[in-house]
């Protein structure tokens, strides 16, 4: 087994953590943000810029970009189409992280149109947001299984990557939203967008530990070409469009593993857990990551 001696963790708890949840104060919000940074994070996916009406617990996206400008973290916002890049933008921020599902149906749900009106919708906004600065990145959502659709063909997942990459998209996120995949589907096909985007794209994975494989599955993407893997703090979040999802890999497990393994994440879990308990305490959950329970081993 091969790995890198160094890999980005990317926080996502006030985005994906915080999105299925009822709405929390912008106040506590910015507590997170500030013990996420204290813990080391270099990297956070800050706030969605999508119909408040829809995920109201991102109704606050402009204050919290407000707020948090000038700190030193590189702050992602969420976006699904032209309209949500134009806001991000006006808001200061200038990275952007689109998300398209490659499964047809759960696109229907999720943005109101299929993969390929989405693919063509991210075509047309992309080169304006590049031309304005922006970093543009995009997330393949339901890229190892879709509570709609069932089993996705990875041949499918491999087309969609290679035509965002081409329109623009620096990285490459699979994303195992609701939380289906084994280590060797994601060996499998991280391997394979890797090889399809060459030097276009870096690769990410973003997985769900519904049914407890996420560390597993996230080892298998980076002995196999990803450099970052997303999750939040005590595991939190879900996809409010994806029956049956819940859960990010908890981000103090994932770097006390890999520490553990002699690889370097730049986190401190002890703050980890600190922000875990700010977090859960917020949206009324006890801290269930396992680190978060029993502890570093040998503390």
């Amino acid at each position: 087994m091969t790995f890198p001696r160094s890999v980005l963790l990317r926080d996502v708890s006030l985005r994906d953590g915080l999105q299925d949840e009822a709405p929390v104060s912008t106040e506590v919000k910015l507590a997170l943000f500030e013990a996420l940074v204290a813990a080391g994070i270099r990297e956070l996916e800050l706030t969605s810029f999508v119909r408040p009406d829809r995920v109201p617990a991102m109704a606050d996206a402009d204050a919290l970009c407000a707020a948090t400008d000038g700190a030193d973290v590189i702050r992602w916002g969420l976006v699904l189409n032209r309209r949500g890049a134009e806001r991000a933008l006006a808001a200061g921020l200038t990275h952007l992280q689109y998300v398209i599902s490659v499964s047809d149906t759960h696109s229907r749900h999720n943005a109101g149109a299929g993969t390929d009106d989405a693919i063509a919708a991210f075509e047309a906004a992309a080169v304006p947001a590049i031309d304005a600065g922006a970093t543009v990145e995009m997330t393949l959502s339901t890229a190892f299984g879709c509570p709609y659709e069932q089993r996705i063909d990875p041949a499918r997942v491999v087309d969609v990557a290679r035509r965002v990459a081409a329109a623009g998209a620096t990285s490459i996120g699979l994303a195992d939203t609701i939380g289906v995949a084994v280590p060797t589907e994601v060996a499998a096909l991280t391997q394979a967008v890797a090889d399809a985007v060459g030097d276009d794209a870096s690769i990410g994975a973003h997985l769900h530990d519904t049914r407890g494989l996420a560390i597993a599955n996230g080892l298998a993407a980076l002995e196999h070409g990803a450099t970052r893997l997303d999750a939040a703090v005590g595991g939190l979040g879900g996809c409010p469009f994806a029956p049956g999802a819940s859960g990010n890999v908890a981000i103090e497990d994932l770097a006390h593993g890999l520490d553990g393994m002699g690889i370097d994440t730049g986190l401190s879990i002890d703050r980890l857990v600190d922000a875990a308990r700010l977090a859960c305490d917020a949206v009324g959950r006890p801290v269930a990551s396992a680190v978060g329970i029993a502890g570093p081993r040998f503390a």
